[in-house]
């Protein structure tokens, strides 16, 4: 009989076979010199499941080598269903704290797996041959002397990957992103992504510290009736503090420079807030005839042309937290839910309270979804969703819920008190899936839409969207109806593009190629009050801006310092950033995967700028994670609060 092949080949072809597949239809840069990265940071593994597969009778081996194939596919392939979903990948934690909330949306999922079938098909058919053809390869058990030679071969792959990273000489390197910076999609360019599951399951276990770069910026002391600061003593904190990180967090603050006041500073002192995160709310879903409340409220008062909301990995609730606290969620846990613990008196909840506001947040969904029961009372709203008192108002039994009923239930709770109000909604009727058959949305709506020219799933999506312009036009009924709209600011903004929806399907109704990088978040921000005049904001903003911009508005004293956003009316060069670290300027638009950029003025982009903007970038996330890493608000707060006062 002819010599059988050595299992080495097997693990060799499906191991970097799956890695290509990921390259090629997840992070579209195949032909890049990092694919020669990922192949040499491959060659550990193969020799590893080589001989995993090999130690012990032929019968054991091909059990292991057929359930590890299975395993490794299996999880390849739910990464890549992963990313249609949420441009990320699924971590250690998502695994063993959120498998129910994705488990939710199956339906959602599947039509993920139907839209992209051919990757299921390329991936298994290797496999499926394997199989048939698998009496043509050896399953025996290794002897001593082969075991060595393997060895030789580990310590020589070891010895390419400490060569791989010695020469890696880019901005995000892998020397940075192995021991420096926790950047899933970065890291998997470089590393592959079977790799990144073993370096996200070392960092779940032992924890991992993202590191700050040296802050070019020098220190000064700011005018606070100039700039919206509070002169903290960083000093004093930093010579009172023996952690050597929490001081690095102590300089690197010191050393911002906070946004000046503006003529808008004040403009809404005094007066009410409603602050709307609205599920899935996007430009694609007004419509002048469908939806004209919110056709009337964007194209009026503030208009922000250039408005962003990214995707982080946790979705609506990562959307939630860059919305209510100007920070960069952390990818590998629940942000928001982190804060529960820890001293939030930034929140608008919290700083709204102490200015003797009523201050409610309200959700019609599940009350404890994510813990929001947690997180929401300690930013300091009153807080009532489904199963904690809000099912006594409205029904709470379909899926999604009425944002119609939302509004009717509970803004008389605060329309008929005398006292100011800052008000907090997360809406849920834009919420996948997106058809008539299982989503009551929808199929509420389904006679306004059922004529237009667009596929049968964003028709559905713009049904759901009528639903929250209704809600949106009871609001303002409602606010007119106690003389309280003039003195009222209404803001909304999405969680997260329609990712229900297909590139394809939003492309139907969109003004911007929504599967472009940059331009999938490309959406609307509603900032609306009747006395103010059309006023176009060209500035490059996303969430995180929002609670600044909101602070300069009402007049709250606050050091801007210590939000990774800044005020969208203060001199402060526009920045949006996604979840891989790829970030819109007033001037470029850098892609940190294959590190292009294209200029978006007549100015010449220079490689000191790009470099300048990648440190603060980098800086921005690491500081957003080290702040919940080390409760940092719990250290400042009383510091903060003090001086405030």
């Amino acid at each position: 009989m002819k010599q059988k092949f050595n299992i080495l080949y097997w693990w060799g072809f499906l191991i970097i076979y799956l890695e290509i597949i990921y390259k090629f239809f997840i992070l579209k840069n195949l032909f890049s010199y990092t694919t020669i990265s990922v192949i040499i940071f491959c060659l550990p593994l193969i020799i590893i499941f080589t001989l995993l597969s090999s130690l012990f009778s032929e019968k054991i081996n091909k059990i292991i080598t057929y359930l590890i194939s299975i395993f490794l596919i299996i999880l390849v392939l739910a990464q890549i269903v992963y990313f249609n979903f949420y441009s990320s990948i699924f971590s250690i934690f998502s695994l063993t704290t959120g498998t129910g909330q994705v488990m939710e949306f199956y339906s959602a999922i599947i039509k993920v797996i139907l839209r992209i079938w051919y990757i299921f098909v390329l991936v298994f058919i290797p496999f499926i041959l394997f199989i048939i053809f698998n009496k043509y390869f050896s399953y025996k058990k290794i002897k001593l002397k082969s075991t060595f030679k393997y060895l030789v071969a580990f310590i020589i792959s070891l010895f390419l990957i400490v060569l791989d990273i010695k020469l890696d000489k880019d901005y995000y390197s892998l020397n940075r992103l192995l021991y420096k910076t926790h950047s899933p999609v970065l890291t998997i360019n470089k590393v592959g992504i079977l790799n990144m599951e073993i370096i996200d399951l070392y960092r779940y276990i032992f924890k991992f510290e993202e590191k700050i770069n040296d802050s070019v910026v020098n220190k000064t002391i700011y005018d606070e009736d100039k700039y919206n600061v509070i002169n903290i003593d960083f000093d004093e904190l930093i010579k009172n503090e023996n952690d050597e990180t929490i001081n690095k967090i102590h300089k690197y603050f010191s050393k911002q420079i906070p946004t000046n006041k503006n003529e808008y500073t004040g403009l809404f002192k005094n007066k009410n807030l409603i602050f709307i995160t609205a599920e899935s709310f996007d430009t694609i879903g007004i419509n002048k005839e469908l939806t004209p409340t919110l056709y009337k409220l964007k194209n009026n008062s503030f208009v922000f042309n250039n408005y962003y909301q990214p995707l982080y990995p946790i979705s609506t609730f990562d959307g939630e937290y860059m919305n209510l606290t100007s920070l960069i969620p952390k990818e590998g846990t629940w942000s928001l839910s982190q804060t529960k613990d820890m001293n939030m008196f930034l929140s608008f909840g919290n700083i709204f309270n102490k200015m003797n506001y009523n201050t409610y947040a309200f959700h019609n969904y599940r009350y404890d979804f994510y813990d929001r029961q947690l997180s929401h009372k300690n930013l300091g709203f009153n807080y009532m969703g489904c199963g904690n008192g809000l099912e006594k108002l409205m029904n709470c039994n379909n899926w999604p819920n009425s944002d119609y009923d939302l509004i009717n239930a509970t803004s008389d709770m605060y329309l008929n008190d005398d006292k100011n109000f800052a008000i907090y909604y997360m809406t849920v009727s834009g919420h996948l899936d997106y058809n008539f058959k299982t989503n009551d949305m929808s199929n509420k709506n389904k006679n306004l839409v059922e004529n237009l020219n667009y596929s049968d799933s964003v028709k559905a999506y713009i049904a759901t969207q009528i639903e929250l312009d209704r809600a949106v036009e009871l609001l303002i009924n409602k606010l007119e109806s106690a003389n309280k709209l003039n003195d009222t600011l209404i803001v909304i903004a999405p969680d997260h593009y329609p990712y229900g929806l297909s590139y394809k399907e939003m492309n139907e109704v969109s003004e911007f190629d929504r599967s472009d990088l940059f331009e999938n978040y490309h959406t609307t921000l509603i900032m609306y009050n009747p006395t103010i005049e059309r006023t176009e904001i060209n500035k490059y903003v996303s969430g995180i801006d929002i609670i600044p911009t909101l602070y300069n508005l009402f007049g709250i004293e606050y050091d801007s310092r210590l939000f990774m956003g800044s005020d969208v009316f203060s001199d402060s060069e526009g920045l949006v950033m996604l979840s891989n670290r790829s970030f819109i300027t007033d001037k470029v638009k850098y892609n940190s995967i294959n590190k292009k950029y294209t200029n978006l003025t007549n100015d010449k982009v220079t490689d000191k700028y790009i470099k300048e903007k990648n440190d603060i970038v980098n800086n921005k996330f690491a500081i957003s994670s080290l702040i919940l890493d080390k409760k940092y608000y719990n250290l400042i707060g009383e510091s903060y609060e003090n001086r405030s006062k």
